[in-house]
């Protein structure tokens, strides 16, 4: 009962103390012991020992609370408490184990409930350890009256412990204990007075052990407690300050991002519009001089010859380019005769542009009009070849 109310209390105070590293397998330990065992009265302490070795598992709840199970060989059986307590005699046989005792105990660290946790163990610490086992004699018979076979023991220890290690991971403890068989059960009398619970001297032992503890690894990346560092409460209020004005930002360039994104699509969509229509064909409008005619003449006058020349070397300069001719006729006379007039105008620059200018053939283009008064107010300029520059 008392060590669930430990565990209780030292788990609340963790809480809100703060110490990282106490998952559930956390501050685990294994350590091995050994040391020497001897009846409290009737005996001669040093002069009839009895060794032991035992392994020790825990956990440490806390820094200041613990709780583990260990387990203890004996392997002689001289005068003690799990022998006749008044008679000093020896059970009988040949084992090499002569007697066994397994049980659970706390572990109370004094040091760090006198004075606070330093945040990592300090070298030497003093524990108190109290705990209780089940003792097992064995032995042939006969066995002398009056021996205990099974006993339910209490034990009261102190930890003398030593840390040590990069990470205090090692502990070197010294424990001096006194073990009280408390209840148990005669070989011989198995009356009623023998079970009751009782501490008596007489039906006690002494044991000095020495032991060696590894403290396994924790969640926290060392080998034990280590303390939650308060944080400034200003420097909290700026830390959630900085945190809301990100979040403001955050939302701020979400919502810019929205519209860019809108905005791209209304263009993506304005483009697809626009590629999905169809294409209209380029309109061709004089950009070259035109060459002028007399009624019902196809030559070029001496007066023309510089506008075919001025399209000669627009050609030759843009060697790219082509030029397409358009001879046309007033509607005066026979619309046959125009008709013919226009293709007769169109191919007079064509042959000219060939042969006195020296331009390619397949770079000209010509073609007759016919009759039309559209292209000038003055009637007699509609007599004319025009001339249109293509890339």
């Amino acid at each position: 009962m008392l060590a669930v109310a430990f565990t209780a209390l030292t788990a609340n105070a963790q809480d809100e103390g703060g110490f990282y590293g106490n998952k559930f397998f956390d501050n685990c330990y294994i350590g091995l012991n050994g040391g020497i065992a001897s009846g409290t009265t009737h005996n001669p302490i040093f002069k009839n020992v009895n060794w032991n070795a035992g392994l020790r598992l825990g956990k440490y709840f806390s820094p200041i609370f613990g709780f583990g199970i260990e387990g203890n060989i004996y392997f002689n059986n001289r005068h003690g408490a799990y022998v006749n307590p008044q008679g000093g005699h020896n059970l009988s046989g040949g084992n090499a184990i002569h007697y066994s005792n397994v049980g659970f105990f706390a572990t109370i660290n004094l040091m760090n409930a006198i004075s606070q946790y330093p945040g990592e163990p300090r070298k030497f610490e003093i524990s108190f350890v109290p705990g209780f086992s089940w003792g097992h004699n064995f032995g042939n018979d006969p066995v002398p009256e009056g021996t205990k076979m099974n006993t339910l023991n209490n034990k009261v220890a102190f930890d003398f412990a030593y840390n040590f290690g990069k990470f205090q991971e090692w502990q070197l403890y010294l424990e001096p204990s006194l073990n009280y068989c408390i209840a148990g059960v005669d070989h011989e009398n198995d009356d009623k007075s023998n079970k009751i619970v009782k501490y008596n001297i007489n039906n006690s032992f002494l044991q000095l052990n020495l032991g060696l503890v590894y403290k396994f690894k924790t969640s926290n990346g060392a080998h034990n407690f280590m303390l939650v560092e308060a944080c400034d409460p200003m420097e909290l209020d700026d830390l959630n300050a900085a945190v809301n004005d990100l979040r403001a930002k955050d939302s701020i360039n979400a919502q810019t991002i929205e519209n860019l994104q809108k905005e791209v699509q209304d263009l993506q969509d304005a483009l697809n519009e626009c590629n999905a229509k169809p294409v209209a064909a380029p309109v061709l409008e004089p950009n070259l001089p035109a060459v002028f005619y007399q009624v019902n003449k196809a030559d070029i006058t001496a007066a023309q010859q510089q506008n075919v020349q001025i399209a000669a070397d627009v050609l030759k300069n843009h060697p790219t380019y082509r030029v397409q001719v358009k001879g046309y006729a007033s509607p005066e006379g026979p619309h046959d005769n125009n008709n013919s007039l226009g293709i007769r105008r169109a191919n007079a620059v064509k042959d000219m542009l060939i042969k006195k200018f020296g331009i390619a053939a397949d770079r000209i283009d010509a073609e007759g009009c016919g009759e039309t008064d559209q292209l000038f107010e003055t009637y007699e300029f509609n007599r004319c070849a025009m001339m249109f520059l293509k890339k």
